[in-house]
């Protein structure tokens, strides 16, 4: 594979290799200079690149299956081994040489240790021992690759084969300064092996073509990686083989390819969006191969692989029809031929500068829409945070309010039931059969939340209070009942009551044997003194306040009379 190193603005230099020497000749020719010899190997894999002060270094595999650096010092040529195999036992090949501030050699090798194929990279400075890497494992040794150095950043394109079993075109990009890997980005995917692929750089965008089996046909893909990878385009298929490559030369983006033994080519004028029908290109040779072309200084032309072949001088099938700069320095400058295409595309030049301008603002939208996401994003987690912080410490408070529920329940619970044992051991009850009694209007009393009811109990004639109340009628009236109704100062007996129940002061008073000797009263002579309640027949239970006016009597024990009212609840003691 031929090498064409541009060396300065007026000469070019050709590495190549013939039989098992590898010379190198400069072009254009002056005064029949001839080809010099630098190498010799039996083995056909070899690399050229030019260093930043346009020395020329050359790594081979020599015939001992040893890599060999040789380079270019004070007029003449040094070399050093770099790895010595003497039994093949790595199977070195596809040997891709790149330099800036050091030297970057690629190559494919055996790992015998766990029997894969490996890409390897090899970092050194002149003199200098290093120990080569191991990057990732590769289908096979033939395994196609591209390397490329632009702005400090290393971009290699290569194709590996995934854990699902499918095939990956990925770019890993390298940082020269740092001397690290960035994150890769795949490119392609397919069921099948791609069967070959390219590259240029400009303006940081990756322009890549490569080629893709699909329904027995083989189809020239198109896509670019700038932010994002974009959607492929199909520019053309064949049944025959396909190897594309791609330059850009004026702000056209060209591919090349060799179909049927003929060079053929397809450009895009619109930055990749659309292709033209592909052409048959005006260089044509059976003899036409890979030439990798480094080192010019021209800014109009992106690219460091074409198609080419010897005539007189090295001719680059497309470059050499288009080239108005004299790149190659085959020919005087074609001043008209650049006129030309700058006037078609000055006038484009203003569009271009406010599709810029457009560009940009919406590059500063964008920045601050994304800026303002992350702020979003970042709240959000704030948010989120703290939501998760009270959602827990609810948590914990209701189950503290659940705990002092229920000890709150209990402890209700425990009291009423300790009121219901005080009240059922203190409060006699009165039967409420005996209560149920329709009580008479003239006897009717006021019971309320506000007054008590007093009850005194009349005397029967011939007997004491106390003495009545402990004849065999009183041990009914001591049965169970439902209320408690006890003798207040406010509500009392009236005078006339007394003197139609009480005995007169005339009246003696029997002694207490005869009382209780006496016969007793029966049932209904004593309710004939108990108050009666009015025409309404409510029962003594009832806790509706009376009113005033419905009371016809009132129990009252005289002004005169110093004994304490009896309450209902002593009566039965």
């Amino acid at each position: 594979m031929p090498y064409l190193l541009s060396k300065n603005s007026t000469t070019n230099l050709l590495i190549d290799k013939t039989g098992e020497s590898i010379y190198y000749r400069m072009y254009p020719v002056k005064y029949n200079q001839r080809a010099v010899v630098i190498a010799k190997s039996l083995n056909h894999d070899y690399a050229a690149i030019l260093d930043d002060t346009s020395h020329l270094h050359l790594i081979y595999k020599s015939s001992t299956n040893s890599l060999v650096h040789l380079f270019e010092k004070n007029n003449k040529f040094e070399s050093m081994t770099l790895l010595e195999d003497h039994n093949n036992t790595y199977q070195i090949t596809n040997l891709k040489y790149l330099y800036h501030q050091k030297n970057y050699l690629f190559y494919c090798a055996y790992n015998p240790f766990e029997k894969t194929s490996d890409l390897i990279l090899h970092t050194f400075l002149d003199h200098e021992q290093t120990e080569p890497q191991s990057l990732f494992s590769i289908p096979s040794l033939s395994t196609h690759y591209e390397c490329l150095i632009v702005d400090n950043t290393l971009y290699l394109l290569c194709q590996t084969l995934s854990q699902e079993g499918e095939y990956e075109i990925n770019l890993y990009p390298y940082n020269v300064n740092t001397s690290t890997w960035d994150d890769y980005e795949t490119i392609a995917k397919s069921i099948n092996p791609f069967m070959d692929y390219a590259m240029c750089i400009q303006d940081h965008i990756v322009h890549i073509t490569y080629v893709e089996r699909d329904k027995g046909k083989n189809i020239i893909y198109y896509t670019q990686k700038s932010s994002d990878v974009r959607k492929p385009i199909a520019i053309t298929d064949s049944n025959s083989i396909l190897s594309p490559i791609i330059f850009i030369y004026n702000h056209i983006i060209w591919v090349n390819w060799k179909e049927n033994n003929q060079l053929m080519h397809s450009l895009s004028s619109n930055n990749g969006e659309t292709f033209n029908q592909s052409r048959p290109c005006s260089a044509q040779s059976p003899e036409a191969t890979y030439y990798y072309f480094y080192g010019y200084t021209n800014q109009n032309l992106m690219g460091h692989k074409f198609y080419g072949y010897i005539n007189g001088h090295p001719i680059l099938a497309v470059l050499s029809q288009v080239d108005t700069d004299n790149i190659l320095l085959n020919n005087y400058h074609n001043l008209e031929m650049k006129s030309l295409i700058n006037n078609f595309s000055s006038k484009d030049n203003g569009k271009l500068k406010i599709l810029e301008q457009e560009i940009e603002t919406h590059k500063e939208v964008q920045q601050n829409i994304s800026n303002q996401y992350d702020n979003l994003a970042k709240m959000a987690k704030e948010l989120q945070t703290q939501a998760k912080m009270w959602k827990n410490k609810y948590a914990v408070s209701e189950k503290e309010i659940k705990k002092l529920k229920k000890k709150l329940r209990r402890k209700s619970i425990e009291h009423q039931e300790r009121i219901t044992r005080v009240t059922r051991h203190e409060t006699p009850v009165v039967k409420e059969k005996t209560l149920s009694q329709p009580l008479s209007a003239s006897q009717d009393f006021i019971h309320s939340p506000q007054e008590d009811v007093a009850i005194v109990a009349p005397e029967l004639p011939g007997t004491s209070l106390k003495e009545s109340l402990k004849s065999p009628v009183s041990s009914k009236l001591s049965e169970p009942q439902e209320l408690k109704p006890t003798v207040s100062p406010t509500s009392s007996v009236s005078q006339d009551s007394l003197n139609a129940t009480l005995p007169t002061s005339s009246t003696p008073q029997q002694p207490l044997k005869s009382s209780l000797s006496a016969p007793l009263a029966s049932q209904e002579s004593i309710k004939s003194h108990l108050p009666t309640s009015s025409a309404s027949q409510e029962p003594l239970t009832s806790k509706e306040p009376r009113k005033s006016s419905d009371i016809h009597k009132s129990f009252k024990l005289p002004k005169s009379s110093e004994k304490p009212i009896v309450e209902f609840e002593d009566l039965f003691e």
